[in-house]
């Protein structure tokens, strides 16, 4: 367990052990901070946006189809139902 102090301005410096230890946690880093009971609180290291976390993850599973034709198709398709 790392000890900090709490500075006049209620703003604490998360120790060098602690940082290395967390993914992604740099200056600028949104953190959530929660009270778990009267005496304790809770850090956690917020995680980027949805956007910025799901931004081209299906960009593997695309490559080898040609999108445009796909949506073509598909339009075609619903034309040909109605």
């Amino acid at each position: 367990m790392q000890q900090v102090t709490v500075g006049t301005k209620y703003q604490i410096v998360i120790p060098k052990e602690v940082r290395k230890k967390v993914l992604g946690l740099k200056p600028g880093t949104k953190v959530g901070i929660y009270a778990t009971d009267k005496s304790s609180i809770r850090i956690d290291a917020q995680p980027k946006s949805w956007i910025d976390r799901t931004r081209g993850m299906m960009k593997e599973a695309w490559k080898d189809i040609n999108t445009t034709k796909y949506l073509e198709d598909l339009r075609n398709e619903w034309e040909h139902k109605s």
